[in-house]
Formats: C-alpha cells, structure tokens, sequence
C-alpha cells in the first residue's frame, strides 16, 4: 500500500511540475506578446486597406489594435556591434503599456521631438555597453538593402542606416531582452526603405471579451491570406513539446508503476500461501469458486486503492507546501522564478487513480487464480 502511494504521489507532483512550467511559459508570453497576432500566410510585409483597419477597430472586445513593422538588424556603438531584433510601434502601442511594467530603467518612450529613441532589452544594453549619459554618440543601426543586393551591388548603397539613442531598459526573460529593441514604427520604415508596410497586426482585447470569438470574426474579415493566431497558437511549438514532455513522463511513471506493481503480486501470492488453511476452511462452508477469486480480486484492489488515497494526499499536500513556500529551489541563479512552478490540476489526479487501479487490478487477477486453482486441487 506504501509502495503504491510513493508512486502516485511522485506521479501527481511530477505532472503538478510540468502544468507548473506550462502556465509559468504562457504567463511570460502574456507579458510581450498580444492577445491576437495578425501575419500574412505568404509575405514577411503586408498591407491592410484603411478599410480593414477601421472594421478591425470596430470589432466588440478589441482594445487596442497596433501595426508591427519588426525585423533584424546590425547596431554598432564604439567598438562593440551586435545583431538585435528591432520592433517597430506606434504610438496606440505606447498608450496600451505594454511593456511598460518591464522597463527597470529609464523611461517609457520612443520619440521625442524629431529624436529617434529606443527602449532596448537589458541584455541588448549590457553587451553593447550602453549609457543614458552619453548624449553625444547615438547608437547605429545598419540594415541591408534587398533592392541593391538583388542587382548583385555590394557599395555603401547596399546598406541602410540609421541612429537612435536608449530611453530605457526593459527585463523579460533572457531570450527577449538579449535581442529586443523597441523603436518609432516611421523611424523603422526608414531603416528599411518601406512604406506603409507591416510585418504583423497586434491585438490587445478588452478584460474579460472571448479571443477566440474575436480571432473567427477576424478571419471573416480577411481571408484566407492572413492568419489570426491567439496567444497560445504564436508559441504553439513550445507549447506542444511542454505536453509532449508531460505525455512521455507520464508513460514512464505508469510503466514504474506496472513494475511496482509485482510487489503486489508477490505479496498476494504469499497470502495466498499463508492462508491455505483459511482458504480450505472456507471451501468447506461453502465458499465457490467464483467467492474465492473475488476475494482476492477485492484484497488487491483494496491494497491499491488505499494505496492511491494515501498518494494523493501526499502529493496534494506536498504540491501545496511548495506552491505557497518554494521549498524546493531551481537552482539556476538570477532565474525568473526561484521554486519550482507547481500547478495541481483535477485531471491529474483522475488520470493517475486510474491508471493505478487498472495497474493493480491487472496485477491482482494472476494471485487470485491461482488460489482458486491451489485450493480447488487440494480439496
């Protein structure tokens, strides 16, 4: 009974773990990425009628609707040069705070007069040695010229250029800060020679409106030459390898059980021995056949129900303890989160009982026969 109980308690914290990371990953995304993307299905850039953005603005649920011109690019400052990400927003972008609560340093804005300025991931302005103070040595931005490249023209017109200067330092998570830069969407529009051309729509819904209703309305809208994905269908690789890992750890865990389950067998199959006498006692009272291996049946079911009960209340309690306290640490220094993410989902808990009642009860039946046959053929 102890046996089992270790196993679905380990079972349920393990998957208690991988819905922790996963709603840890979906929060991070929630910090940066919009309710509801808009992209082409066949162009990096693209361009939406004044009309389709109006009826996308007028749709009910939508907040705030804000055209992304994004894109790499090399900077350079001093000595140092690095490949970034650059994000081009407007001003709707800026009026829905997005990103505000990351920046650690600094101020929230992208423009000042006819000053191009930029709010660079902290990753971004560490590398590249960055300062508020320097106010003399804009930070330069080179982006190659498709339009010459494709003549084969390599001179100083197959590169565009332009300047900025860091307004603040935002923190996300290392992937995004090592790369991001925020940037006026004109001033991106010059860096790459385009006009009036995005690389996505960003869509921000009111509290509590259903995206995925606004997503249909918007497919309806468009068309088939643009995709609407949520928030969740953005990161879908991600996503779907967290519940791959969680699937996988959950056959492993149901195949350690099997194993364990033979302690069960054994032990039923010892009791069976023991209680021969028992067993011939009863057959004399009257006791069938059918009695006997029902029996058996009911002890092995009973070992591992408790079993399961036992399990489950210390995997809930434990999951609690370290939901609350964070008792048990990542170990990885400067991380977003110190403890790991634990999330304790019903589901869980139903799917692990199951399989260990399938489990136990399979391993049951063998024992169970095989007193009826050592008593039948005695008697």
């Amino acid at each position: 009974m102890l046996g089992v109980g270790l196993e679905v308690m380990a079972l349920i914290l393990i998957l208690s773990v991988f819905n922790g990371l996963e709603e840890f990953q979906k929060g991070l995304f929630k910090t940066y990425d919009p309710d509801l993307k808009i992209i082409s299905s066949k162009d990096a850039r693209f361009t939406l009628s004044p009309q389709q953005l109006v009826a996308a603005k007028s749709l009910k649920g939508v907040r705030f609707v804000n055209p992304i011109l994004e894109d790499q690019a090399l900077i350079r400052y001093k000595n140092k040069q690095l490949v970034v990400r650059f994000k081009g927003v407007d001003d709707e972008f800026l009026k829905a705070e997005r990103l505000k609560k990351q920046v650690v340093e600094g101020d929230y804005f992208v423009q000042n007069g006819e000053h191009a300025f930029a709010v660079v991931g902290i990753g971004v302005f560490l590398n590249m040695g960055m300062s508020f103070e320097d106010v003399f040595t804009p930070i330069e931005a080179w982006y190659p010229n498709h339009q010459a490249l494709k003549r084969f023209t390599v001179n100083e017109q197959s590169i565009r250029s332009n300047h900025f200067f860091p307004s603040g330092v935002m923190e996300v998570e290392q992937s995004f800060d090592n790369q991001m830069v925020l940037v006026p969407l004109n001033w991106m529009e010059e860096l790459m020679g385009v006009e009036n051309q995005i690389s996505a729509l960003e869509i921000m819904v009111e509290d509590g409106a259903d995206a995925q209703q606004i997503k249909t309305k918007l497919v309806g809208l468009l068309g088939n030459t643009f995709q609407v994905q949520t928030r969740d269908e953005q990161h879908a690789a991600i996503l779907k390898a967290i519940k791959i890992e969680k699937f996988f750890a959950f056959l492993i865990m149901a195949f350690v059980m099997g194993i364990a389950s033979f302690t069960l067998f054994y032990a039923l199959s010892l009791l069976v021995i023991e209680k021969k006498k028992d067993l011939a006692t009863l057959l004399a009272m009257g006791f069938t056949k059918k009695q006997m291996f029902q029996t058996f049946l009911l002890v092995g079911v009973l070992i591992s129900f408790s079993g399961a009960i036992i399990g489950m209340i210390l995997g809930y309690g434990l999951g609690y303890i370290q939901e609350e306290f964070g008792i048990i640490s990542l170990g990885i220094p400067n991380s977003l989160i110190d403890a790991y993410p634990i999330q304790m989902r019903l589901g869980d808990f139903i799917q692990t009982a199951l399989v260990v009642i399938l489990v136990t009860f399979l391993a049951s039946i063998f024992p169970a026969r095989k007193a009826v046959e050592m008593t039948f053929k005695r008697s």
